[in-house]
C-alpha cells in the first residue's frame, strides 16, 4: 500500500496491491482510502471473491468506469461490489431500483425552508448529484425493474463520459 503524495478532499488517498488485499496474480494497484466512513460497507471476512469479476470491478474503480455485474437473481452481484468496495475503504451505496424510488430521488428537487426566519426554495441534491460530490460507488440493484422515467435518468448518466 502507498499513501498519495497530495491527498485531495474526498478522494482516494492511497493505492493498494490488488495481489496483497485479494490474493489475485495482478500487478494493478487501485485507489482506496485509508479510513472508511459510514458508507462503506461491512466486511464480510467470510466472503469468498470470483476472481474474474472482482478483476472488473476493481478495473472500474482504478479507471473511474462504469461496470455492469449480471447474473440471476440472488446470485449476489450486489454483495460482491459491496465487498470489493468495503476491503477498499470506498463509499458505497445500494440504489434499490424496484422499489418506488423516482426521478425526483435521483436527480433531486426544490425544497421550502425556513432560513433567518424566511420561507425560502433551494434546491436538495437526489443521489446522483450527491453521489458524484462525495466520490461514492452506486450499485443500482434489480436494474431491470427500474421505471422508465428513473431508467432515462440513469441512462443519460451512464452514456456521459467518466471524468
Amino acid at each position: 500500500m502507498t499513501l498519495a503524495t497530495e491527498p485531495q478532499s474526498g478522494l482516494p488517498d492511497m493505492k493498494v496491491s490488488i495481489r496483497q488485499l485479494f490474493g489475485f496474480d495482478s500487478d494493478m494497484e487501485v485507489p482506496a482510502y485509508s479510513e472508511p466512513d459510514e458508507h462503506v460497507p461491512d466486511i464480510d471476512t467470510d466472503y469468498r471473491f470470483d476472481r474474474a469479476t472482482t478483476l472488473a470491478i476493481l478495473a472500474g474503480f482504478a479507471k473511474n468506469r462504469r461496470v455492469i455485474v449480471t447474473g440471476y437473481h440472488g446470485t449476489g452481484k450486489s454483495t460482491h461490489i459491496e465487498q470489493v468496495a468495503a476491503r477498499l475503504n470506498w463509499p458505497c451505496v445500494r440504489v434499490n431500483l424496484d422499489s418506488h424510488i423516482s426521478r425526483v430521488d435521483l436527480i433531486g428537487k426544490d425544497a421550502i425552508v425556513i432560513r433567518e426566519g424566511m420561507q425560502v426554495t433551494e434546491f436538495r441534491d437526489g443521489i446522483l448529484p450527491w453521489a458524484l460530490q462525495n466520490n461514492v460507488a452506486l450499485c443500482f440493484d434489480e436494474y431491470d425493474a427500474g421505471r422508465p422515467d428513473v431508467m432515462f435518468v440513469i441512462q443519460r448518466c451512464w452514456n456521459r463520459p467518466a471524468a
